[in-house]
C-alpha cells in the first residue's frame, strides 16, 4: 500500500498543503493526505480543486518520531508544510531519516535552516537522501534568478531583493513572530554575519515606487550560498506592499527585547500565537493571481562584470504548491544527483524550476549583462 503512494503531504488541512495537493494531483502524483486532525483534513481536501480524480488516501498521525516513520515506512518523499518549524519540525525530519525517504519543506526560517545544515546534512547524505528546506515562493524563486547570474563568469557578489503582495496564513504569521526570537545572517567576504536587529531600507520598485524593507529573517539564500566557493557576499531585503507588516515585526522585535525574551517557551508559545491572530485571524482567502504578485531582483557583480535578473511571479502560494509537488514528483520517481541538506536548485537544476514555473505562467525571467 505504501508504494501506491509514495508522497506524503504532511500538514494536509492548512492552506499551503490544499495548494500541494492541488499541484500533486495536476501531476497525476499519488498522495497521503496527512496531519493531526482527521475531520480537518478531510474538510480541506473537499474544496481541492479536481480532488474527485487524484489518487490519495487521508491519514490522522500523531506528531511523534514513533508515529510518522511508521507512516513514512515504505514511501519516497514528505512535503511537510507544518510551521512553524522549530517547534514542529524536528520530529518529521527524524522520521524520514529513519523510515529512508527524502524531506522537503517550505521554510523561509534562517534558524530551521541552519539546524538543519548542522544536525541532519551529514546523515542525509550518508543515507542517500534529500534534505530541502524552502522548497517555497520564498525563497526558492530568488534563488533561481540568483543562480542565472551565476552563469556568468566572474560573480562573486548577490545583491537581492523581493517585493511581494501576500496576506500570510496562520502558521506563516506565527513563524514570523517566532523568528524574531533567532539571530538572521548575511553573507560578506566569506562569513555569514549577524545582523544586530532587524535590518532596514529603502528599496525602489520596478514602477519606482520606494517601500521600507526589511532582512524578513535574513532569507534563505545568504546560507545557500555560504557553501558556494564562487559567492563570497549575498545579502537580501524583502517589502511588502502591505508596509503594515514590517512595522509590526519592528513592533514585536521591540517588544521581545523588552519584556518577552525571559519567558520559558510554554508560557511565550501561547502569548506569541495570540499576537499572530491580530495579524491574521483564521485562513485567508484563496490568492487571486491578478493580484497576488511578487518581484524579486538580483544584482550580480564582480571585478569587472555586472549581471542583473528580473523575475515576476504570481501567486506566491500558488508558486509554493507547484514547486513542492513538482520536487516530490522528481523525489517519487528518480535517484537524486546530489544528496544531504541541499537547496533546491541545487536538486532540481534552476532552468528546470524556472521551465516549470514558466510553463503555469506562474513566473517570467529577464535576464540583463550590463557589464
Amino acid at each position: 500500500m505504501s508504494a501506491e503512494f509514495p508522497v506524503v503531504v504532511y500538514g494536509a488541512s492548512g492552506y499551503t498543503g490544499r495548494l500541494v495537493m492541488e499541484h500533486l494531483r495536476d501531476l497525476d502524483v499519488p498522495f497521503v493526505a496527512a496531519g493531526r486532525n482527521r475531520e480537518k483534513i478531510e474538510a480541506a481536501c473537499r474544496i481541492v480543486p479536481g480532488i474527485e480524480n487524484a489518487r490519495y488516501e487521508i491519514c490522522e498521525v500523531e506528531n511523534t518520531v514513533e508515529a510518522l516513520t511508521r507512516l513514512f515506512a515504505g514511501r519516497k518523499v514528505v512535503c511537510n508544510t507544518v510551521g512553524p518549524f522549530m517547534r514542529f519540525g524536528p520530529p518529521v525530519v527524524e522520521a524520514a531519516l529513519q523510515a529512508g525517504i527524502h524531506y522537503v519543506d517550505t521554510t523561509g526560517e534562517q534558524h530551521w535552516m541552519i539546524w538543519l545544515r548542522d544536525h541532519y546534512g551529514r546523515a542525509f547524505a550518508k543515507a542517500g537522501l534529500a534534505l530541502i528546506p524552502s522548497t517555497a515562493c520564498m525563497y526558492g524563486v530568488s534563488e533561481i534568478g540568483a543562480r542565472y547570474c551565476l552563469e556568468t563568469p566572474g560573480v562573486d557578489s548577490l545583491d537581492m531583493t523581493e517585493v511581494a503582495q501576500a496576506v500570510p496564513t496562520v502558521a506563516s504569521a506565527q513563524t514570523i513572530l517566532d523568528a524574531v526570537r533567532y539571530s538572521a545572517y548575511y553573507l560578506q567576504d566569506n562569513e555569514l554575519v549577524r545582523y544586530p536587529g532587524i535590518d532596514t531600507c529603502d528599496i525602489v520598485t520596478p514602477s519606482n515606487r520606494v517601500l521600507k524593507a526589511s532582512n524578513w529573517g535574513g532569507t534563505s539564500n545568504p546560507i545557500w550560498f555560504a557553501r558556494d566557493g564562487r559567492v563570497r557576499n549575498c545579502k537580501m531585503s524583502v517589502a511588502m506592499w502591505n508596509q503594515q507588516l514590517y512595522k509590526k515585526e519592528l513592533e514585536l522585535e521591540r517588544a521581545y527585547k523588552v519584556s518577552l525574551q525571559w519567558i520559558p517557551d510554554d508560557h511565550l508559545y501561547p502569548l506569541l500565537d495570540s499576537m499572530a491572530v491580530a495579524i491574521t485571524p483564521d485562513t485567508p482567502p484563496r490568492e487571486r493571481r491578478q493580484v497576488h504578485r511578487a518581484y524579486d531582483t538580483c544584482l550580480g557583480t564582480g571585478n569587472n562584470v555586472i549581471v542583473k535578473t528580473t523575475m515576476v511571479s504570481t501567486g506566491g502560494y500558488f508558486t509554493t504548491g507547484l514547486l513542492q509537488a513538482y520536487a516530490a514528483r522528481r523525489l517519487s520517481v528518480e535517484t537524486p544527483a546530489l544528496t544531504g541538506f541541499r537547496s533546491p536548485s541545487e536538486v532540481f537544476g534552476h532552468r528546470d524550476l524556472m521551465g516549470m514555473l514558466q510553463s503555469y505562467g506562474y513566473a517570467g525571467i529577464k535576464v540583463e549583462r550590463l557589464v
